[in-house]
């Protein structure tokens, strides 16, 4: 068995939109070891429903997850 490793600090965009509007998050993220992009997005897209409560059945129009660095 593998031992989980900190994977670091990824950079964020996530847009909805539900045809009459749409919102973007943009931020950093700090995955817990062994969680995955799935996971990621899971809170991402809960963070961004937290702002845009009236996007919860939007479409998502962008999505990416990166390592951040230069």
């Amino acid at each position: 068995m593998q031992n989980a490793q900190s994977q670091g600090s990824l950079m964020y965009v996530l847009t909805l939109s539900d045809g009459r509007g749409q919102g973007t998050v943009t931020g950093t993220y700090n995955p817990a070891p062994g969680e995955t992009r799935h996971d990621a997005y899971g809170a991402i897209r809960r963070h961004a429903l937290n702002i845009y409560p009236r996007l919860e059945d939007a479409t998502v129009v962008f999505f990416a997850l990166e390592p951040n660095a230069l």
